[in-house]
């Protein structure tokens, strides 16, 4: 009888896994990624939104167009760097939580940089895997949530949604460069530029934010 009761429970809660459905979705012309039925797109704050439940956990993915009053000059590949560097230090000192597992890594022959963020609410961890791509004149957070006791179950849907994201076989790293009238005209480093960051940084996680407290209250 328990082994019954065991198999049923393994049927019940892999359901959910198979049941839902992925479907490439193109963000614009420069980007595609695989998201769940249901998925919503919104236009707010000068950045474009889009936000996803799976069964274990949330995705959520902003664009951000270039900004001449924000983005710093970009015009080699320490440049990139150093502007995911920084990226990553603002959205670290944006938040309460801890910021693990920075690396740099490719999709196809561009560069972009991977991170988690770990945060404790007290009764019990979030996390927040980060991917931020910058190409064609605007930067790409791409953030998958989940709990700890969700990890994993969690683990499958974020690599799922991480392994999908693709972008033209024929991109180069240029593409990652700014065009001079989008930027600052100032290299990304320095307090200057940790201010700019940080401002696109702290507005992604006030986005954030909104849309779980939003989800909260029609939970209550």
């Amino acid at each position: 009888m328990k082994n019954l009761i065991i198999i049923y429970l393994l049927i019940f809660t892999a359901v959910p896994l198979f049941a839902q459905k992925w479907k490439p979705t193109k963000l614009d012309d420069s980007v595609q990624v695989s998201l769940p039925d249901g998925f919503t797109k919104k236009d707010t704050l000068g950045q474009t939104l889009f936000n996803a439940d799976t069964p274990f956990g949330q995705i959520l993915i902003t664009k951000q167009p270039d900004d001449p009053s924000t983005t710093p000059d970009i015009e080699k590949v320490d440049q990139l760097k150093k502007y995911y560097d920084n990226f990553v230090k603002q959205i670290q000192t944006s938040s309460t939580g801890n910021v693990s597992d920075a690396r740099d890594t490719l999709i196809g022959k561009l560069r972009v940089k991977d991170l988690k963020l770990v945060t404790d609410t007290g009764s019990g961890k979030h996390y927040r895997n980060i991917r931020v791509l910058h190409v064609n004149s605007a930067t790409y957070t791409f953030q998958f949530l989940y709990k700890d006791i969700h990890e994993s179950y969690a683990r499958e849907e974020s690599e799922t949604f991480y392994n999908s994201i693709k972008i033209p076989p024929d991109a180069t790293v240029a593409a990652q460069f700014t065009e001079p009238q989008n930027t600052t005209g100032k290299k990304p480093a320095g307090s200057t530029n940790y201010i700019l960051i940080g401002a696109i940084a702290g507005v992604i996680l006030l986005i954030v934010i909104i849309i779980l407290l939003r989800k909260r209250k029609k939970h209550e």
